[in-house]
């Protein structure tokens, strides 16, 4: 299948490999309600920019490239918005389309563009998704439990449809380069069955959803339950680490880490940060940024951030969306 495309164009240069966070200091936060657009610097909070969605489309959901300037936006199109005292609030109702746009900054943050890229049957798209590093592969979790590839270069797309009674995990999309992607297969209960885990499928190679990746994870190895472990997924750039979440039963509450694994071997390499206590239901520590081959990664921990940097941990302030990644306004960083 082909998909109509926008001007595409690649994303800028990837940080250095000894870069730190501070190469990043923009997020893109979506308020809660209102379709719109925020740059924040993610230090401070100030908001930089506010931008508003192209015509007739409300921003849902959002992805970064590995610049920190160019980002792609999920939106709803059509269907019919509750009004409150006469001003429209909320997202659509039974909206029959979902649209990918292109967003970029300047590097003072600032809207360079807004472009449309594509757009497919809402019924086709489950919501969770992810940019390659480079800005020209695009992924997204399928209606029925599979993921889509797109080339945004091109406009080629590529099925891989549920086997096995299993689905992908819809917010554990994660690129290395433009061909590696990285997925949690699950089932819909706490059966484990062989295969489930955290995989690494080549969108080159041939075969179905699972013939074409490999098993790097075990799913029993690192995680507790799906609820808890599906955000907890970033791979490295450079294709060769794996950090996850890592959730254990503590009585009422949950002990969880963030853990570095080899793409390789898929044997724990290193516990990035001291093992957290989690209130029962309570949000897991999840990564959120990494140099190109993991030497210094980001996670946040529910209040606050924790950079690890070459097997040294500190502390850092980030102002993020409530609960991080699991509760509040969707962002990317």
């Amino acid at each position: 299948m082909t998909v109509t495309h926008g001007r595409w164009q690649p994303a800028g240069p990837l940080p250095a490999a000894d870069a730190s966070p501070t190469v990043a200091p923009y997020i893109v936060l979506l308020p809660v309600g209102t379709g719109d657009a925020e740059v924040r610097n993610v230090y401070t909070f100030a908001t930089v920019a506010t931008i508003q969605p192209l015509p007739g489309q409300f921003m849902a959901g959002i992805a970064a490239a590995g610049d920190d300037r160019t980002f792609v936006v999920q939106a709803e199109v059509g269907g019919k918005r509750q009004e409150i005292r006469g001003k429209k609030v909320g997202p659509p109702m039974d909206s029959p389309t979902i649209a990918f746009d292109e967003l970029r900054l300047s590097p003072d943050g600032r809207l360079i563009s807004l472009v449309a890229l594509f757009a497919v049957p809402a019924k086709d798209a489950e919501g969770g998704f992810a940019i390659s590093q480079d800005a020209s592969m695009l992924a997204y979790a399928t209606g029925n439990g599979g993921i889509e590839t797109v080339s945004l270069a091109t406009g080629r797309s590529r099925s891989w449809p549920p086997v096995d009674g299993g689905n992908v995990s819809p917010l554990s999309l994660s690129w290395a380069g433009d061909r590696s992607l990285a997925f949690e297969w699950a089932t819909g209960d706490n059966r484990h069955p062989p295969g489930t885990g955290l995989r690494l499928l080549n969108v080159t190679a041939p075969g179905t959803l699972l013939q074409a990746s490999r098993l790097v994870v075990s799913r029993g190895r690192y995680c507790l339950a799906a609820y808890v472990c599906q955000d907890g997924q970033l791979i490295t750039p450079d294709g060769s680490k794996l950090l996850a979440t890592k959730v254990e039963a503590r009585g009422q509450d949950y002990t969880d880490s963030v853990l570095e694994y080899s793409t390789r071997t898929g044997q724990a390499l290193a516990a990035l940060g001291p093992v957290v206590n989690t209130p029962y239901a309570g949000p897991p520590c999840v990564p959120l940024w990494t140099d190109p081959s993991g030497e210094q990664v980001m996670s946040f921990c529910g209040e606050h951030a924790e950079w690890f940097n070459r097997g040294h941990i500190s502390q850092v302030t980030l102002h993020l969306p409530m609960y991080g990644l699991n509760f509040g306004a969707p962002f990317a960083w």
